[in-house]
């Protein structure tokens, strides 16, 4: 799920949590993170007549949170909302552990984040520890309704039940991810390139010519990698979306092992292709999303299959690079391109709560406008933020402490209707993440979370054969044809199989 950091590809970016939309940065696609910090409760005053509303999150909370929250409520008490806000804030190390045991033990709040990619809705739903928020959705939940669209609405359902108020913080359509650096064409006399053997002729070249200490290598993460999407949206059978690693989802219903299908294997010989002429690092296999990151602060690199979310670090390398000097590589623009996801953000109610619609009425109220979005988010303008045109923002970093004196993550609870990126992102970063597509098609488990509960433990043993036998295929230190045969027994004796029967049982039945 987590400050605005590099943003690698999001298998999702989205998400906020576990590595799609949970701090630590993105590796492969992360979002802006609470800091880590204790559990501290903040009761503010509030209208005498408004019933506590306690919102438990992962993180830390800011320094000056109750200063903020006092406005909060005070606002809140003038609209006559009729709750007063309190935040729970539970460290990222102890977050699933004590949230479990408030849940068990019957503790009471209000409100509490889930991360769908780390433990999903459904499984809080199966143990019968959500309230049924149906009812006052339709009830107080008008403002909600007008911002996040019907099918991202039902990421918070399961078996029709609406448990959660899903996080429309992102747009989803990313896939494939490819960021170009323009100021490296424009230095090498380069055009942009229209398809990958165009970009594999400009990545060639710029490597042969390039004069600084640090080779360009394709910024790529080696355990446990799964994707070498550059070209996905060229492929006869796109589109589709690789889930959780694994499970292939075409849109015309077909759904496979993800390393049994032809798009891997031309994902595969596309990075044996690159590994082969040395722009993939012969070393990456043992590369970490901290060593990745790295790479990307410095600047020396030229593609790169991800966003971008701050060109700050790369000025110390490239001090006249400007947030325009990025593109984003689309090969088909005229196919489109596919949302995999409704939410993997969202907030659900415990069954505990003794006022189960006071969640329903504070985002409701936070959706309401501008002022009231801004002063939860981002805290009190000209002190905490600075509202920039066209719908930007600049944090104002307190100097003693070197951080945000208050801060909440858009990716728990914003909305793309009112979210205010940063201006140190590459503009194409911005309108890529932060402005919903109109052209994008909703795929057919966008609205589906897969459970594996069931078989974590086969998830568990696929995903270290993934690292073991499937990162040096997709990351074209191996050979496909030479490797693949072995690769899928190991995962097949890994329990695959199992994997995809539950996946596939699970997306029919929800249908």
């Amino acid at each position: 799920m987590k400050k605005f950091l590099m943003l690698m590809a999001v298998s999702a970016f989205f998400a906020a949590c576990g590595q799609e939309t949970a701090p630590p940065a993105d590796t492969q696609g992360t979002a802006p993170a609470a800091q880590q910090g204790a559990e501290t409760p903040n009761v503010p005053a509030g209208d005498a007549e408004a019933v506590p509303f306690n919102f438990l999150i992962p993180g830390n909370e800011p320094q000056e949170v109750d200063l903020v929250l006092e406005i909060i409520n005070q606002r809140l008490a003038e609209d006559e909302v009729g709750i007063a806000l309190s935040l729970t804030y539970i460290p990222w190390d102890a977050w699933d552990h004590r949230l479990n045991i408030m849940l068990s033990t019957g503790e009471e709040f209000d409100m509490f984040h889930v991360m769908n990619d780390r433990v999903s809705l459904s499984n809080y739903a199966a143990r019968g520890a959500l309230a049924d928020i149906s009812e006052y959705m339709e009830r107080y939940g008008e403002n909600i309704r007008q911002v996040v669209p019907p099918m991202v609405m039902a990421s918070g359902q399961v078996g029709g039940v609406q448990y959660a108020i899903p996080t429309f913080w992102l747009e989803s359509a990313l896939n494939p991810e490819i960021t170009l650096r323009r100021d490296i064409l424009e230095e090498f006399g380069l055009e942009v390139p229209t398809s990958f053997e165009a970009l594999t002729d400009a990545f060639v070249y710029v490597m042969e010519n390039w004069d600084r200490p640090q080779q360009p290598f394709l910024p790529l993460v080696g355990a446990g990698a799964s994707t070498f999407g550059v070209a996905q949206k060229t492929y006869d059978n796109w589109p589709f979306h690789v889930y959780d690693s694994v499970f292939y989802v075409n849109q015309d219903g077909t759904i496979a092992n993800w390393f049994e299908t032809e798009a891997f294997r031309q994902d595969a010989q596309n990075a044996r292709l690159w590994f082969e002429l040395g722009l993939i690092n012969p070393d990456v296999l043992m590369f970490t999303n901290d060593m990745i990151a790295n790479q990307l602060n410095s600047g020396n690199w030229f593609v790169h299959f991800g966003t971008i979310g701050n060109i700050e670090p790369l000025r110390n390398e490239f001090p006249d690079i400007t947030v325009d000097d990025f593109i984003w590589l689309d090969f088909t623009p005229e196919r489109p391109r596919l949302r995999p996801y409704g939410a993997r953000n969202m907030n659900a109610v415990p069954l505990t709560s003794q006022n189960p619609e006071s969640a329903v009425k504070f985002v409701n109220w936070l959706y309401a406008n501008q002022d009231n979005y801004d002063l939860f988010l981002y805290g009190r303008e000209g002190i905490d933020f600075i509202a920039l045109p066209p719908h930007n923002r600049e944090a104002i970093i307190n100097p003693i402490i070197n951080e945000e004196l208050y801060f909440f993550a858009d990716w728990m609870i914003g909305n793309l209707a009112f979210i205010r990126p940063g201006t140190t992102a590459p503009a194409v970063t911005n309108e890529a993440l932060f402005v919903r597509n109109e052209n994008a098609i909703d795929g057919i488990a966008a609205m589906f979370t897969f459970d594996a509960s069931p078989v974590q433990t086969q998830m568990v043993d696929v995903q270290t054969q993934i690292s073991a036998v499937i990162a040096p295929i997709i990351t074209g230190v191996r050979d496909y044809d030479s490797y693949i045969d072995d690769a899928l027994t190991l995962l097949r004796a890994a329990g695959v199989d199992d994997l995809v029967e539950a996946f596939r049982t699970q997306f029919n039945n929800s249908r």
